[in-house]
């Protein structure tokens, strides 16, 4: 940081989005719809540039996690404005409930998969005269 006015203690956007693991442009993003301003702004400085400041990574990580699992930028928004742990706790399991419903369906459509490989696997390797027709329990 060239600035002689800006805070040691502060991190350039490109400096924060590195150390998170995050995009820079989504680190804009979530600033400019509201949900992660920086911690300064060079408006306070002799520059336009955004900073950040150490103490902001759980809440960006929280904000990464929460759009990982599925939650809405919306959603995240209405959170960041009047965040409580009750209403994170209700959200996440909220969430927790959708990725086991998730996951149910993958099983299912796992399992189809599997009849249908095993199915093809005994249809490559039998022979035209070796073909019946025969009832399989359904699974």
């Amino acid at each position: 940081m060239n600035n002689k006015n800006i805070d040691v203690d502060f991190l350039t956007i490109k400096e924060f989005a590195e150390s998170v693991g995050i995009t820079a442009p989504s680190l804009r993003h979530y600033d400019n719809i509201g949900i992660f301003p920086p911690a300064k702004r060079g408006i306070e400085f002799e520059n336009k540039y955004r900073y950040y400041s150490p103490m902001q990574i759980t809440t960006v990580k929280m904000i990464r996690v929460l759009t990982e699992i599925g939650v809405p930028l919306t959603a995240i928004k209405e959170l960041s404005q009047s965040r409580t742990p009750e209403k994170l706790l209700k959200l996440l399991i909220k969430y927790r409930e959708k990725i086991k419903e998730e996951i149910r369906f993958l099983q299912e459509m796992s399992s189809v998969i599997s009849t249908f490989t095993e199915l093809m696997h005994e249809a490559i390797s039998v022979s035209e005269t070796e073909i019946t027709v025969s009832e399989i329990p359904q699974k």
